[in-house]
């Protein structure tokens, strides 16, 4: 996915596991595409991220990444 960013020059943006904020922001993108995506595979996925993202958490400490 990136790779195709990169080749059509369109921006993107990563979210580590060690990062104090990208569970709060992965919980917002969620809430926002459960209203605006219809397509329940892509709604599961994302979820399936947070819910990784939610465990890290739980063993590792985050902070903001170097």
């Amino acid at each position: 996915m990136i790779k195709q960013c990169i080749e059509k020059e369109e921006p993107y943006f990563l979210l580590r596991g060690q990062d104090i904020c990208a569970l709060p922001a992965i919980k917002a993108y969620y809430e926002a595409i459960k209203e605006k995506v219809e397509d329940p595979y892509f709604i599961e996925e994302i979820e399936e991220i947070m819910k990784d993202f939610h465990a890290y958490v739980e063993e590792q400490q985050t902070h903001i990444p170097d």
